[in-house]
């Protein structure tokens, strides 16, 4: 069923799809990331010869200073996680005083996480961060199990992570853009997926058959920037941090008005703030869920830490005044909706930054549901964008079967891979809703996040002497193995449905293809027949890498 004739063997520590992070896909500058990491990974590959071309002495060039990889970093963070989340975390909490405390914890959690990841990103400074921390960090100790986690992250990423985080983004785009145009009563469920499952088809559309159209047209940020990035460095650098800047003024206004309504006396609902406080500890990691959804992105900045400038210094440095600051803002952002609402109202409202809005701001807040639903729909579209792209790479690699590795003949875009994953977005969002869906996501994301810190311990003893920029201690790491262990066992015991075992399902079937397909490499007539039809039938092509600078 999988292209073996295109696969790179393990044994190549440069042979990687890139398969980024999925934590920080709801902000746009992941979005950036990504485009640009699997291009660069497509031009090391001759499709034809299936070798990887050999590098030249160049380097790239360190136009990131502090500021810089400051700003990088939350523009991963900010996005709609901040509109989505607190509902969630009060859910699982039952208190305003211990949802503030969930809030900051996941802030460290998050720094500490990026921390253990800038360290194994700086020893294995190769595309594609978790697949590669599995192949090549675990993959040190046992290179067979290297290869087969690195499959099933890809599998996860092709099947859950990635079509899971395109629905609960367009479900975010529906819920606050029906709210901006309806009543305070708000939209029903049916009618918020049906607009979800709408957009998803609408972006599908465009991205399949009027591509540059799009790309001229589109005004949204994660366009531009990813456009600019292929130019230059220093100017989308710049880019991106004017749409920080411009992405924040949201939040600072919102955080601004709760500090003047506090100076204006209105803190009832912040008294006895732990009142009422849960005493299930393991309730409490869907509350972790939803509060890591909305810091989604603190991995990001090991990807780049080649044009850091003195990365010493600024590495580590950017990661810790970044996320304080994320951890700041996020709080008080909290603190602001509770000066307007009560747990009971926040808990009812359909869109807490427009009940809010709608409170202090008065007729002026229409506006606000509108630009973050926008915001959203553009982090949709180039989700969308990069996460077929995403499949034609698995494919390339025989991660995938070999009709993903295939473009359109006459649009030049990677048809399958697109249809594949609005498929699954869609199947997403009818029974699901986001909260379900981040729960489902967070469940997998964390399996990897967790073979990850422990890819960064086996590299402590068999690469000993790697350079690295950063050193985490030993007891963080473990901590946050440990934090992993936690996330993952115990929502499944305090709140046991079906979205685990679609993903306990989905990854077993992802070893059992490794094990057909790739271990014992067999041939399947059936698909090659389904590969041959499908090509026929849509006219597509195989792919050629384009090395042309």
């Amino acid at each position: 069923m999988l292209s073996q004739t295109n696969r790179v063997e393990p044994t190549d520590p440069n042979a990687h799809a890139n398969f980024t992070s999925v934590q920080g896909r709801h902000t746009s500058s992941s979005v950036i990331k990504s485009r640009h990491s699997s291009s660069e990974l497509i031009n090391q590959v001759d499709y034809s010869e299936n070798e990887v071309f050999p590098h030249e002495k160049k380097t790239l060039k360190r136009n990131l200073g502090l500021f810089s990889g400051i700003s990088f970093i939350v523009s991963m963070i900010i996005g709609s996680g901040i509109f989505i989340s607190p509902k969630g975390v009060l859910r699982e909490t039952h208190s305003v005083g211990l949802c503030l405390v969930i809030w900051a914890l996941c802030g460290f959690i998050a720094l500490s996480g990026a921390l253990c990841y800038a360290e194994i990103g700086t020893i294995l400074p190769l595309s594609g961060s978790e697949l590669v921390y599995m192949k090549e960090g675990i993959g040190s100790v046992h290179a067979r199990i290297g290869d087969v986690l690195a499959f099933v992250f890809n599998w996860a990423n092709t099947f859950i992570l990635q079509p899971s985080t395109i629905a609960i983004l367009s479900l975010t785009f529906s819920t606050y853009f029906l709210s901006g145009v309806m009543d305070s009563c708000g939209p029903p469920i049916e009618l918020v997926k049906i607009l979800a499952i709408f957009a998803i088809g609408l972006l599908d559309y465009f991205n399949l058959f009027y591509l540059d159209l799009l790309d001229l047209c589109m005004h949204c940020h994660v366009v531009i920037l990813a456009n600019v990035n292929a130019l230059s460095v220093t100017v989308a650098n710049r880019l991106n941090i004017i749409f920080v800047i411009l992405k924040t003024i949201i939040i600072l206004v919102i955080v601004i008005g709760g500090l003047v309504r506090i100076g204006k006396g209105y803190t009832e609902n912040l008294k006895n703030g732990f009142a009422g406080t849960t005493n299930n500890p393991f309730s409490v990691a869907l509350a972790f869920y939803s509060g890591l959804w909305a810091y989604g992105g603190w991995g990001s900045l090991n990807t780049v830490t080649e044009e850091i400038k003195n990365p010493k210094r600024n590495l580590w440095l950017s990661i810790v005044v970044a996320l304080s600051l994320a951890i700041i803002v996020y709080v008080l952002t909290n603190i602001s909706y509770f000066t307007v609402m009560s747990k009971d109202e926040l808990l009812n409202s359909n869109a807490v930054a427009v009940t809010w809005g709608e409170a202090v701001l008065g007729p002026v807040s229409r506006g606000l549901p509108i630009l973050i639903s926008v915001s959203t729909l553009a982090n949709v579209n180039g989700l969308l964008f990069f996460s077929a792209r995403y499949c034609m790479v698995g494919a390339r690699y025989g991660y995938l079967p070999e009709v993903f590795s295939c473009i359109q003949k006459q649009r030049l875009t990677p048809l399958p891979g697109i249809l594949l994953q609005t498929i699954f977005a869609i199947c997403y969002c009818i029974p699901s809703d986001i909260d379900s869906l981040i729960t489902l996501f967070s469940f997998v994301s964390w399996v990897f996040s967790g073979l990850t810190f422990f890819a960064t311990v086996c590299c402590r003893f068999t690469k000993p002497d790697a350079h690295r920029t950063i050193k985490v201690p030993i007891p963080l790491i473990i901590l946050m193995l440990l934090v992993a262990l936690y996330l993952i066992i115990a929502p499944v015991i305090s709140s046991p449905n079906i979205g685990f075992l679609v993903a306990a399902l989905v990854l077993l079937v992802g070893l059992i293809f490794y094990y057909l397909f790739v271990f014992r490499k067999m041939k399947s007539t059936f698909m090659k027949k389904i590969n041959s039809f499908l090509q026929e039938f849509f006219d597509l092509t195989q792919a050629a890498v384009n090395t042309e600078a």
